[in-house]
């Protein structure tokens, strides 16, 4: 059967009624955020009290007014999306803004190149999203999610109905990747946990003891801390993925967030009992990354610009032929609408890849290519507010007896 034309895909008033490709349904309109985007837009700017743990967190250095457009809209929808039960927090460090990080979060939490603005070097926002990301979390609750991310699932279908169960084991949730040959860990572009969780207090008391004297993360894996781990080298042809064109010096200090992710999960302190490897495997929801977040780069080869065309072409209206690559867009986009939980965006490290979809769409030239009326990009935004998944989300299972374990206080050094 053709598909059926979508009239005004990214917004809420669309009065065609759609497709709904296999294993989505439609959402109910009273479950949603029905305001404009101006609306919602105005709304982020303010600062919102926290109420519960249902928070989602992100950060933009600079502030929503600087967000490239794709973003902005990102944001925007995950907001409509989650509806009124959940609030979305875009923090930022902006002087006098109302949503500045320091009206959450005190200056005892961040290190001095943090509250001093010392710090530099080529991933200075990132390195800032790193410090705030597991403050908020164990302060309030919620999740963190980066901005450059499509959110294709509701959060309380991806882990948060079996983080609030009080029959569940699990506690946290995030999605994991092979960061080196047989080596899991968690990415941090998307944490799930309630406030006052013991392992996100001790991950950002790793983190932050990285910072200590510095001003960016040039060395970080020589850390006393990190040293004992080895460098990170992802299994790139597992992935689908084109050799990485840089050093895995850099790439290891650039993700030094995982590596203290890595390096807790091993340790079982003699001196409270914390035990990071059975929290690892017992408490932590846990779904393969390469499904729920990089579903759409496996299947691009890594390719920006392939994932820039596919996501360009007209997929309805006057005109359109249906070729390769319109199969090739409609196929990508209506598993990763009914398969994946998010579709997440980045710009680096720099030199890693020929491309990045999130530089095309940073450019003046293609500020409104991720929203085009009957492009599937367009669609794909339509799906990811207006379809509910009908998968069942399971996680993945962990045998900790072959992993190294180190009987170490969380900020002792592993002796030689």
């Amino acid at each position: 059967m053709a598909p059926s034309k979508v009239e005004e895909v990214s917004h809420h008033t669309s009065t065609a009624k759609p497709e709904v490709p296999d294993g989505l349904k439609l959402i109910q309109a009273e479950k949603l955020d029905l305001r404009s985007d101006e609306e919602i837009a105005a709304w982020l700017q303010l600062r919102h009290p926290v109420t519960s743990d249902k928070n989602v967190w992100a950060f933009w250095h600079s502030g929503y007014s600087k967000m490239a457009p794709w973003v902005q809209r990102n944001v925007i929808n995950w907001v409509r999306r989650l509806g009124p039960e959940w609030t979305v927090h875009l923090l930022d460090r902006v002087p006098n803004s109302e949503t500045n990080i320091y009206h959450f979060v005190e200056e005892s939490f961040f290190p001095d190149a943090f509250n001093n603005n010392t710090m530099d070097g080529p991933h200075v926002g990132p390195h800032q999203g790193d410090l705030i990301r597991l403050p908020l979390l164990w302060k309030y609750g919620g999740v963190w999610m980066d901005a450059g991310s499509f959110l294709f699932r509701h959060i309380d279908d991806i882990c948060w109905k079996e983080i609030e169960d009080p029959s569940s084991p699990y506690e946290m949730a995030g999605f994991v990747i092979e960061i080196r040959p047989e080596c899991l860990t968690m990415l941090n572009g998307f944490i799930a946990a309630k406030r006052n969780n013991p392992f996100i207090k001790r991950w950002h008391d790793i983190y932050l003891a990285l910072w200590e004297g510095k001003t960016n993360s040039h060395g970080f894996h020589k850390s006393p801390l990190l040293k004992h781990l080895p460098l990170l080298c992802p299994p790139v042809d597992k992935m689908n993925c084109p050799d990485l064109g840089v050093m895995m010096e850099g790439f290891s200090d650039y993700l030094s967030h995982f590596m203290a992710f890595e390096r807790l999960r091993k340790i079982i302190d003699p001196s409270d009992g914390f035990n990071g490897p059975e929290y690892y495997a017992k408490h932590m929801f846990l779904a393969s990354a390469l499904q729920e977040t990089f579903y759409f780069q496996q299947v691009t080869g890594w390719s920006g610009a392939r994932q820039f065309e596919l996501l360009t072409k007209q997929r309805v209206g006057e005109g359109v032929v249906k070729d390769e690559t319109w199969q090739a867009a409609e196929d990508f986009v209506k598993d990763a609408l009914a398969n994946t939980s998010t579709m997440k965006l980045s710009h680096g490290p720099p030199g890693a890849l020929d491309s990045f979809l999130a530089d095309l769409w940073d450019s003046e030239e293609h500020h409104d290519k991720d929203n085009i009326e009957g492009t599937f990009a367009a669609y794909l935004r339509y799906g990811s507010v207006h379809f509910d998944q009908t998968r069942k989300l399971k996680p993945l299972e962990f045998d900790i007896t072959k992993e190294e374990i180190l009987h170490l206080g969380v900020l002792e050094p592993k002796k030689d």
